[in-house]
């Protein structure tokens, strides 16, 4: 009788009461990922560890994890390898969400060619002229962690050779020119295949007559900004192909100093350590502002200007029950004149940053850092904010977003 009357209903009933059954099970499904991520079982701790065990506890934790090599070894397993053939990526330059971005996107072609690599350095900017990144060169480990990159691919590529030559070495003449790849945006257009690529590549090579097949080549690499479209890669290769580059170790020491002493001076009790994101701790803001924004016309866009950003940052900040806020800014002048507006907010908000929460060793030893391994600093901080914001122009905010949208 029962299945006869379910038969008789219309699909749009039945869809309906599928919909009714199954939206208890999602949300409870939901919330539970958000209280145990990656299916931990553990909850909040409300004892106080000491600084030493908080920060190893915080060391411990990386937002994406675990690092899983086998889908990037399946990719790696799939590729015609030339072991004669070695990519150097010229001209990675910018911050960190810039350099990453060069550097993800010259492996990517470099798996997809079948080629060993110079281990990526970079082109840093100037600490008198802080818009002209070109001034010097500044090898991987100024932002990354070596040490684990290495291992990392030897996981997940072993046909991919890695040089590091010394200072003065030369392993090969390169052929004249740089390559500048073909897209892999799949998304833009459906014929940036990886055969095209491959197919573009070696018309590059056959066209210098340097180049003979057989002979060491070395080949400089344009840099490249996010030219791949990762939609069109298996997911779990997505997952954790950008955990190949991990923060340099000083630089996240640095980090888990400042939240240690955020977390005793603001007295945020459920505060776990050995939680990725923690919930209802503080709210991470990253005030874009500098001059080279407001040069380049960001700030004169809608809602992009420094009272426009301290409004919304306030502003989620209050509708999220978060009364304190690390913000990140190289502009100082912007920065205290936003703290004196949260503190006389009504009610009042605690804006805080780094050069706050070190002491006097650890300030030292930030100070000795680039400018851009001191935003690397803001950068391990913010993607374990509760709740972040940035600006949409910023590639250091988009990488944080996207890296915090891979955790959910």
């Amino acid at each position: 009788m029962y299945i006869q009357s379910v038969t008789n209903r219309s699909s749009a009933v039945n869809a309906l009461l599928v919909f009714v059954t199954l939206l208890p099970l999602y949300a409870g499904s939901y919330w539970y990922r958000t209280q145990h991520p990656y299916g931990s079982l553990s909850t909040p701790r409300t004892d106080h560890p000491s600084p030493s065990g908080f920060i190893r506890s915080w060391l411990d934790i990386h937002v994406v994890q675990p690092f899983n090599p086998s889908p990037i070894a399946a990719y790696c397993n799939r590729t015609e390898w030339h072991s004669n053939l070695v990519f150097d990526l010229d001209n990675a330059n910018g911050g960190i969400g810039n350099v990453r971005g060069n550097i993800l996107d010259f492996l990517l072609y470099a798996i997809e060619a079948g080629a060993s690599i110079i281990l990526p350095g970079m082109a840093t900017r100037s600490q008198d002229n802080l818009a002209d990144v070109w001034a010097s060169r500044a090898p991987f480990d100024l932002l990354f962690d070596e040490d684990w990159f290495l291992i990392a691919l030897s996981q997940t590529c072993p046909q991919m050779a890695i040089y590091k030559p010394e200072k003065g070495q030369e392993m090969a003449k390169a052929l004249p020119g740089n390559y500048w790849p073909r897209s892999r945006r799949v998304d833009l257009d459906g014929t940036n295949t990886k055969k095209a690529y491959r197919e573009h590549l070696d018309e590059w090579l056959k066209s210098k007559a340097e180049f003979v097949p057989d002979n060491l080549t070395l080949v400089n690499v344009e840099r490249t900004l996010w030219e791949v479209d990762t939609r069109s890669v298996p997911r779990g290769f997505r997952r954790n192909f950008g955990q190949l580059l991990r923060v340099n170790p000083t630089i996240r020491r640095l980090a888990a100093v400042i939240v240690q002493n955020l977390v005793s001076r603001y007295l945020i009790l459920r505060f776990d350590a050995g939680q990725a994101i923690p919930r209802r701790a503080f709210y991470g803001a990253h005030l874009r502002t500098e001059h080279d924004a407001r040069v380049a016309g960001w700030l004169d866009a809608p809602y992009a200007n420094y009272s426009s950003q301290t409004r919304a940052y306030m502003n989620q900040a209050l509708a999220n029950n978060l009364n304190v806020i690390y913000v990140a800014s190289g502009n100082t002048t912007d920065l205290a004149a936003f703290k004196a507006k949260a503190a006389a907010h009504a009610p009042p908000l605690n804006v805080t940053s780094k050069m706050e929460l070190l002491p006097p060793s650890d300030l030292h030893v930030l100070k000795q850092l680039s400018w851009d391994q001191q935003a690397l600093v803001d950068y391990e901080v913010l993607q374990r904010s509760s709740v972040f914001s940035g600006l949409v122009k910023s590639s250091f905010s988009y990488n944080i977003a996207m890296t915090r949208n891979q955790w959910l």
